[in-house]
């Protein structure tokens, strides 16, 4: 009888409690105590199909920004544009800390730049950006080294063609691409055919990563899925170390090549990221060192920088070929337009022809769009009282941009399930409330990396060959949606015709 009495007693403090928070917060479901809005969530992405339209019939219910209970703690999705720059962009001092979802706080352990807050991760960011920024990132240089692995890829995809004719699973061939591309840039080694097979090894990590992470396994703690769910927390663990292990075996060895003067770093001209931390992190040390630049942190850097920068741009370019094949008249518009600006494919298309390409572009924003790879946004945490929407916040809220639900918000996008390039020819402001690299301190590094691959890829491609279905037409839906990221129809193939 006491023990009911005592359930009963804290049962209702904590209904009390969530109560008086609750008044104080955009609005929301009706959350339950502990486990929060948790069985509204399942339960309406099982009837509209996916997380997704579950925040979108949630927008439509309670507003452009509402409150989700993730169990006991409440979580603030934002899904207009115009208040997402005033949160991020305008106050984004405000929102530089990330909400780290325990298994990612475990496995990275405070490094890197997805997955880290504080000083390291700022000093992280400026470093990557600057590096970047020096190698020649968003200019001539990188572009040059994005177009000789255009060059590389279709000189293998012509080697095996039949009559000017080439079948490929094309996501592996877009993921090798983009991969081989990123694993350059950050250490110096394309993906050739010798170690082809560790790249599709990691891969097949990734994959198996990206096809049951969900919600669930972002807010329980480490031991609960350790105790209950071992098998989830080992894929998690393995697919997040497979890249970590690989890129930090390269470092060590550079280091190790250095050490016997068998590699020679170049201060004036690095070949490449590893280079240029080895040597930030060589002037630290003179100076007493710094805990951003040690070997630990190198290695989730790059595996933070070849994760992201190669998940995202290959998941983006096989959704966008999945949409333009299932849209050839979308295929025709964009290869006339190049022609025109190429004088008729006399040479290729670059950075510099951006200002001219207005229907390219126009497609790869409603790509991105619809490829929107997070179904679930980070988090982060406010570090200071503020006023969203006339609802004064506490510091320490949780809320992010939910970009997924933005991109499919009917409000802004008429039609919102239709691939339709044209949108943004007829409204160009419509293009800057596209954010898939997210938006305010921690937006994505790579982002000028990400663009200039998609332009350059896509645009390069289209210009070389025409694309037909192989034997069935790939589906654009999300294969996965109730998972955390977006999946695309990777099952087809897709006909390669030489121009």
């Amino acid at each position: 009888m006491l023990f009911i009495l005592i359930l009963t007693t804290l049962l209702a403090i904590l209904i009390v409690k969530q109560y008086q928070k609750s008044r104080k917060l955009p609005p929301g479901p009706i959350a339950f105590p502990l486990i929060g809005n948790i069985p509204q969530l399942v339960y309406q992405a099982w009837r509209n199909k996916g997380i997704v339209p579950a925040f979108e019939h949630f927008r439509k219910t309670y507003g452009n920004v509402f409150t989700i209970w993730m169990g006991p703690f409440p979580h603030i999705s934002i899904a207009d544009y115009e208040t997402n720059h005033e949160v991020f962009v305008k106050n984004g001092n405000r929102y530089k800390q990330r909400f780290l979802a325990p298994i990612f706080e475990e496995c990275n352990e405070g490094h890197g730049l997805v997955f880290a807050n504080g000083e390291i991760w700022a000093e992280m960011r400026r470093f990557t950006m600057l590096t970047f920024r020096n190698m020649g990132v968003g200019r001539d240089i990188m572009q040059e080294r994005v177009l000789e692995e255009i060059d590389a890829r279709c000189d293998e995809l012509d080697a095996t063609a039949v009559n000017g004719q080439t079948v490929i699973q094309h996501s592996e061939f877009f993921e090798l691409m983009v991969g081989s591309m990123i694993n350059s840039l950050l250490v110096g080694k394309r993906f050739e055919a010798h170690n082809q097979p560790e790249f599709f090894h990691i891969r097949h990590l990734l994959d198996k990563l990206n096809e049951f992470f969900t919600i669930f396994d972002m807010i329980v703690p480490v031991w609960f899925l350790k105790k209950f769910f071992p098998k989830r927390y080992e894929a998690t663990r393995d697919g997040m170390n497979a890249i970590a292990d690989y890129v930090g075996k390269v470092a060590e060895q550079r280091v190790k090549d250095v050490k016997s003067g068998k590699y020679i770093l170049d201060e004036e001209n690095p070949k490449d990221f590893v280079d240029a931390f080895l040597i930030k992190m060589e002037q630290e040390n003179k100076n007493g060192g710094h805990p951003a630049y040690t070997m630990k942190s190198l290695k989730f850097v790059l595996s933070d920088l070849w994760s992201a920068g190669h998940d995202t741009t290959a998941t983006t370019l096989t959704s966008g070929f999945n949409q333009l094949v299932n849209h050839p008249e979308v295929v025709r518009k964009i290869r006339n337009e190049l022609m025109r600006i190429t004088d008729n494919g006399s040479r290729r298309l670059t950075l510099q022809d951006r200002t001219e390409t207005h229907y390219l572009n126009a497609t790869i924003a409603e790509i991105q769009r619809h490829a929107s790879i997070l179904n679930v946004n980070f988090w982060k945490v406010s570090d200071s009282p503020t006023t969203i929407n006339g609802y004064q916040l506490d510091s320490g809220e949780i809320l992010t941009a939910q970009v997924s639900a933005i991109h499919v918000n009917e409000d802004i996008f008429k039609d919102a399930g239709k691939f339709d390039p044209e949108r943004f020819i007829e409204n160009e402001k419509l293009i800057h409330q596209i954010i898939p690299f997210g938006i305010g301190k921690r937006s994505c590094v790579g982002e000028n990396i990400a663009r200039t691959n998609l332009y350059l890829m896509l645009g390069n491609l289209l210009l070389r060959y025409d694309i037909q279905p192989h034997e069935k037409l790939p589906s654009t839906a999300d294969q996965l949606p109730f998972s955390s990221a977006k999946i695309p129809d990777k099952s087809a193939k897709i006909q390669f015709i030489k121009l």
